[in-house]
């Protein structure tokens, strides 16, 4: 049975939780959205199954992140956004962003831009 998507992704709501998670070597995929907008359901299929291709089935290094703009220092432009974004990170280096829920070019960046487990070690 497929894991649930609040398993599959980690949600961050503190400076020191963003931190640690664009420190990841491999690819962070962060979801940002407003705290009184929640989370994008939208994209949970699309995330679900990226996680599954990429992390399960190719042993990706990708990290995938939700975390709520309202509390962190970092993503204080963000705040009050109705449409989710996305942010990806490597080592601590902000490398992209996709704007809204466009699933064709979340997939791409994530397919061709996440290093193996095997890179990062």
């Amino acid at each position: 049975m497929a894991k649930p998507w609040e398993e599959l992704h980690t949600k961050i709501a503190t400076d020191e939780e963003y931190a640690e998670a664009i420190n990841y070597k491999g690819l962070t995929c962060m979801e940002v959205h407003a705290g009184w907008c929640g989370s994008t359901t939208a994209v949970v299929p699309t995330m679900k199954k990226l996680h599954w291709d990429m992390v399960e089935e190719r042993s990706a290094a990708v990290q995938f992140i939700v975390a709520n703009s309202d509390a962190i220092t970092e993503l204080e432009q963000y705040r009050d956004r109705s449409k989710p974004l996305f942010l990806f990170y490597v080592a601590g280096e902000k490398k992209s962003e996709i704007d809204g829920v466009n699933t064709i070019s979340l997939t791409s960046y994530i397919t061709e831009n996440a290093p193996s487990q095997a890179d990062i070690k």
